[in-house]
């Protein structure tokens, strides 16, 4: 399955207009256009131990100069959580904006669709390569291998979230009391044990390091 569940669109035209380096200014839109993801890893932003930062795609290290790129120019800008955009910091394989990949080395857009053709998520929530250039991606752009269990135990707790929630919606069409609403509340608790133990596993993953 691919590592985001759904391709980031980044809206033609965003509601603010920063100027200067203010571009965290676009973060809300950078949310809502890459569906509360981190666009690198797909990392769920809505966890208390998850922190999301605006990246600088062309990194700002190469056109800050020759300003050719705005700070804020919205289609340079990537919704990020903090370990990929740490971890990407101002890595890029060329001295050329243009050229963001050289000998399987680089980087490819996240809202660009080839993106997912280099990378692949496992039955467990890990991330591996489907060709040398995502092995790149694993091993130094973003350290996904490193990252390895914090990346599984973020993807199994967003699983308990996305069930804890339609098992709340489909409690809401069920009559309090009857049976279908006893059986699905049975249900959301033991998820809700899972999706605490995760949750936990995390924190103290997170303290550790």
């Amino acid at each position: 399955m691919n590592v985001r569940e759904k391709l980031p669109v980044r809206r033609k035209i965003p509601t603010k207009s920063p100027k200067g380096k203010n571009w965290s200014e676009h973060k809300s839109d950078l949310q809502e256009d890459f569906h509360y993801h981190c666009g690198y890893c797909g990392s769920y932003d809505g966890f208390r131990h998850t922190y999301f930062e605006v990246d600088h795609f062309v990194p700002k290290s190469l056109f800050e100069k020759g300003r050719k790129i705005k700070y804020c120019q919205y289609d340079n800008l990537v919704y990020s959580c903090k370990f990929c955009n740490n971890n990407k910091s101002s890595k890029w394989p060329s001295k050329r904006i243009s050229i963001s990949i050289v000998n399987n080395e680089g980087f490819i857009d996240p809202c660009d669709i080839k993106f997912d053709d280099h990378l692949y998520r496992t039955s467990d929530g890990g991330i591996l390569w489907k060709s040398d250039l995502g092995k790149y991606f694993v091993e130094q752009a973003f350290k996904f291998d490193e990252r390895d269990y914090g990346i599984k135990l973020l993807w199994e707790l967003n699983q308990r979230r996305k069930l804890l929630d339609v098992f709340i919606e489909e409690m809401k069409k069920r009559i309090p009391g009857s049976k279908d609403y006893n059986d699905i509340e049975e249900q959301a608790k033991i998820i809700s044990l899972e999706y605490y133990t995760f949750d936990k596993e995390l924190m103290d993953y997170y303290n550790s390091i």
